[in-house]
């Protein structure tokens, strides 16, 4: 009996398995690192809406029901004195006026026009489905670099592969 291990397959399914991974190496980690920037770019936007919002009374000019969120389209006078129309969700959980309502509304004095209704807490919504992108990526991206480091340390590549 023989006690040296002999690969499995033949040459045709290291190759196959290469091929499936190869591109994976260099295609997951710029999705993920996009992913991530993303994700702290809106967790950096809420954490500024958090610490530097104003609140004011505005005057809701039109309405629209959604399924999870009702829309309305306010104006309101900044704290230094400019008109701002911008168009604001307010979770269901809200009870929205109607249009010629005042209402209290929470705005970035650096940029008005990011508003929401007061009611709803002091956030900018973060993009949740983006860290799950990343948080995903960048583990099939780990993985697909083990897989491939494996195939390479167990010469199971084929040797037009090899490195």
């Amino acid at each position: 009996m023989e006690d040296t291990a002999k690969p499995q397959g033949n040459g045709e399914s290291g190759r196959s398995a290469y091929r499936k991974i190869w591109w994976m190496r260099f295609v997951l980690p710029p999705i993920a690192m996009i992913a991530w920037w993303y994700f702290a770019d809106s967790a950096v936007s809420a954490y500024h809406f958090a610490q530097e919002n104003v609140v004011v009374s505005g005057e809701i000019t039109k309405t629209e029901t959604g399924r999870r969120t009702d829309y309305m389209t306010l104006r309101f006078t900044t704290s230094d004195g400019r008109q701002v129309e911008t168009r604001v969700g307010a979770p269901k959980s809200c009870d929205m006026s109607g249009a010629g309502d005042t209402i209290k509304v929470r705005y970035l004095p650096s940029d008005p026009r990011v508003a929401q209704d007061a009611c709803d807490s002091a956030r900018n919504r973060l993009s949740w489905v983006a860290f799950l992108v990343a948080a995903a990526m960048s583990a099939l991206s780990v993985q697909a670099w083990r897989l491939w480091r494996r195939h390479r340390r167990s010469g199971q590549l084929p040797s037009e592969y090899q490195l």
